[in-house]
């Protein structure tokens, strides 16, 4: 079977410093966090990842004419004001657009529209794809006949936007991503101007909805969604619309939700959004009647548990509760004592975990013990293999010491684990540096402004595709040449510096003090861009691939793991365009017609955004990367120079 994989760690990396890059695996750390923390941890909700959409994609498929050109024709449904349209394909220059109105003239043929085009692209770093933006001038709200002609056969999309404020929301709202599963999407309508909320006008803005599947081989499939209270639908006539299609394949699924209908106030409504949904084959089964646990130093008890799979996929990362039993007048009742994590390679059928005793003594807690809604997922996607509700825990006794020594106060240990022998006793200043990291697709974006930095190395992936993990595991290698290290990263990169930091031991551990982690422009909460761009990667053939951590969906998934103690050691900035009132606002006018304001022509400000982390402020005038309308947030000298001054190293 095709399993799906994410590119892995084992390009070269350009390294800014000498030295030899290293070759370690890295050292996975034993995370824990107290009770209070559990409901952070969880899976985060599906509807927290809703797509919101403003805009309508349209695939262009031409049929030939008996005189051997090739045409396309549509109509079109546009609603609110400065109405544009975006051709996206990769031979646009050969294409003939035209554009007729609603209004038919005494000889029959509809009225053509004055418009003005630009050249401009859409993507995310140097994944850029070309396309020719149309401006309509003038134009009201209604259907239009869009019509392209072109000597041979080309294929595209063209899209849609305007300033109506009217989305489509849209989910996947079941939690299975495996072989075999059924995978429900639910999509609704709401005004942006009720912030986000449906209200009771706009409870029947569609009056029809499908899904246009796209499964990993290439193969197309269209399915209706309904509002009839049956099945996944909750209830009928609700507004809420809701498909099914069952994931018979390993790999990525494109899903292009399409919904049609009218606005209160009569006019047309059409909207889709795009969904990257990763599927993954796995047969992971639970072995083990009860989880064990030894100690195996002071303090640390190693539990373990077996599991069974044939699955080639080694790694992952496992979450569970740990439940003690505690005294409550003349009875007991179970009580949550603290959450467990750690990335494991299950190798030999055992998955491994470690509980320090002094959480236990923390709780005033005594047998029987229980691991609750433990949850193993893969590495690249953080999609579920295994859930277990509640597996028995065997202990054994706690240590008098710890019972009389342990003072309350929570230690790095009890929250990171150990840390190993390589990483301890390191001198702080001696080579520590400052590490500037790029991010997803992108070219050497702190080459140009390398100089407003000191004692810096830069780390070097260029126009790579990395999952968090992979790119996590890269900048450990290379940070493996140094002692220490603290990060200023762009995009994706800071994301990946999280990672690190939260899931491995590295020269982050031993940085000095200062600003950890400091990022500009990281999606942490993904971007809708990346479901838009995998359709596009399809029609145009280059780009650096799919990338599902990227996406509202994934970028869910990946922080839901992300504890508060790691979350506290980043701080981000955000940006986005210049407002200014005689002209329209963007960063880039392709990428506007997807995103909500503000954004900087990739990330919108909303899903910039990390709790318990360090917002350090939002500024306008800047946009994600060079070749937007306002210069490239990188090149901001007096951040920068903030920056350095505050890094850690």
């Amino acid at each position: 079977m095709n399993k799906l994989k994410v590119l892995g760690a084992s390009a070269s990396i350009i390294l800014a410093a000498t030295g030899v890059m290293a070759n370690s695996t890295p050292i996975a750390k034993h995370l824990a966090g107290p009770a209070e923390e559990i409901e952070l941890m969880q899976k985060a909700s599906p509807e927290s990842a809703a797509i919101v959409s403003k805009h309508a994609m349209i695939a262009i498929d031409m049929n030939q004419s008996q005189s051997g050109q090739y045409h396309w024709q549509k109509n079109i449904l546009l609603d609110g004001e400065n109405p544009k349209v975006l051709l996206l394909a990769p031979n646009k220059g050969s294409l003939n657009f035209d554009i007729k109105g609603q209004s038919v003239e005494k000889s029959g043929v509809a009225n053509p529209i004055e418009y003005f085009s630009r050249e401009t692209s859409l993507g995310m770093g140097n994944e850029q794809y070309p396309a020719i933006q149309y401006d309509l001038q003038n134009l009201k709200s209604g259907r239009y006949e869009v019509a392209i002609s072109a000597e041979s056969n080309e294929s595209g999309f063209l899209m849609t936007s305007s300033d109506s404020p009217y989305r489509l929301k849209s989910y996947v709202s079941t939690p299975g991503q495996l072989v075999g599963d059924v995978i429900n999407i639910n999509a609704s309508a709401f005004n942006d101007e009720s912030e986000f909320s449906v209200v009771k006008s706009d409870l029947q803005l569609i009056n029809s909805s499908y899904m246009r599947i796209t499964a990993p081989d290439g193969s197309i499939q269209e399915t209706s969604m309904f509002d009839d209270g049956v099945v996944f639908d909750k209830s009928a006539m609700d507004g809420e619309f809701n498909g099914q299609f069952r994931a018979s394949q390993a790999g990525m699924y494109q899903v292009q939700v399409v919904s049609q209908g009218t606005t209160p106030n009569g006019k047309p409504f059409f909207r889709t959004a795009e969904h990257l949904i990763p599927v993954i084959d796995s047969d992971m089964s639970l072995s083990s009647k009860s989880a064990e646990g030894v100690y195996s130093s002071s303090n640390k008890i190693d539990l373990n548990f077996s599991v069974d799979t044939s699955s080639s996929d080694t790694r992952y990362r496992v979450l569970a509760e740990v439940w003690g039993t505690q005294q409550a007048g003349k009875s007991t009742e179970s009580t949550a004592v603290a959450w467990l994590s750690t990335m494991v390679d299950v190798n030999d059928g055992k998955v491994n975990l470690q509980l320090d005793d002094r959480w236990l003594v923390a709780k005033n807690v005594m047998a029987p013990y229980e691991l609750k809604n433990i949850r193993i997922e893969d590495s690249e996607h953080y999609i579920n293999v295994l859930n277990i509700d509640t597996l028995p825990l065997n202990l054994p006794e706690i240590s008098q010491a710890t019972k009389s020594g342990f003072d309350g106060n929570l230690t790095e240990s009890m929250l990171k684990g150990e840390k190993p022998a390589g990483f301890k006793n390191v001198k702080k200043a001696a080579g520590g540096k400052l590490m500037l990291v790029h991010g997803y697709c992108s070219g050497d974006v702190w080459g140009n402004v390398q100089s407003q930095f000191s004692n810096y190395v830069k780390f070097l992936d260029l126009n790579k595709n990395r999952s968090h993990d992979a790119f996590a595991r890269l900048i450990d290698s290379y940070g493996d040449n140094f002692p220490s290290f603290g990060i200023v990263a762009h995009s994706q990169g800071g994301a990946a510096a999280l990672h690190l930091y939260t899931y491995y031991w590295s020269g982050l551990d031993n940085a000095g003090s200062g600003r950890l982690i400091q990022s500009v422009g990281t999606p942490y909460q993904g971007t809708p861009l990346a479901g838009n761009l995998a359709a596009l990667g399809d029609i145009f053939g280059v780009g650096c691939g799919r990338n599902s951590n990227l996406t509202v969906s994934g970028a869910g998934a990946w922080l839901s793991g992300i504890p508060t103690w790691a979350r506290s050691k980043v701080n981000y900035y955000t940006t986005s365009f210049t407002k200014k009132w005689w002209r329209p606002d963007w960063c880039n006018i392709a990428s506007d017609l997807i995103l909500s304001d503000p954004e900087d022509g990739t990330t919108e400000r909303s899903r910039g955004q990390v709790s318990g982390a360090v917002n350090r402020g939002h500024k306008t005038g800047q946009c994600h990367v060079d070749g937007m309308r306002d210069m490239a947030q990188t090149r901001d000298s007096g951040r920068n120079s903030t920056m350095n001054s505050n890094a850690a190293r």
